[in-house]
């Protein structure tokens, strides 16, 4: 073969596996549905994708009683620097949201699970602080470490707010905002 043959005959199978490559590409997703996107994590992730204008991310945080929460009516009875208990996060675990000034949800909402050895810690309106009742670590209302023996604050969950629904999501947020 001479050598513009053999370039043309390259060209036209690079040509064609190029063009293969892209068609593979859009025809496979649609062939395969069991592929679908999840929502929850391209939301949390790119929360201002146009597929999540709708989307309502993780669980509706609720009351002691159980009933849902609105974002507007707990704001309008919460005081600021004081911890609302609810529930959501696993199913009937409890977490406890921080109202900020203004009064204003923060971002995240804290687990009363102590970082010394994993017990439950109570909010206690008294002194306003949690207290493990383990060990007697103490801390204060973000959840930072206030007396020992615990060395880390408590872990938290993230807070979002929308369509007046307060939805607590099952991961802690990417930076801690406490500082």
């Amino acid at each position: 073969m001479l050598p513009q043959q053999q370039r043309r005959q390259f060209l036209k199978y690079w040509v064609g596996g190029a063009l293969g490559s892209v068609a593979w590409g859009f025809l496979r997703p649609m062939a395969s549905p069991s592929r679908a996107v999840d929502l929850e994590a391209l939301c949390t992730a790119t929360p201002l994708n146009a597929r999540c204008k709708d989307y309502l991310p993780g669980v509706q945080a609720r009351d002691r009683n159980n009933k849902p929460l609105l974002a507007k009516q707990l704001l309008s009875t919460s005081t600021p620097g004081l911890p609302v208990r609810v529930q959501g996060l696993p199913e009937k675990k409890i977490a406890y949201l921080v109202i900020t000034q203004g009064p204003k949800l923060a971002e995240y909402a804290i687990r009363p699970i102590c970082s010394h050895q994993g017990c439950t810690v109570d909010w206690n309106a008294e002194i306003k602080r949690f207290i493990c009742p383990c060990h007697g670590a103490q801390f204060d209302n973000q959840g930072q470490v206030f007396k020992g023996p615990a060395k880390r604050a408590l872990p938290l969950v993230t807070v979002v707010v929308k369509q007046d629904q307060v939805r607590l999501v099952d991961r802690a947020p990417a930076k801690d905002p406490r500082g």
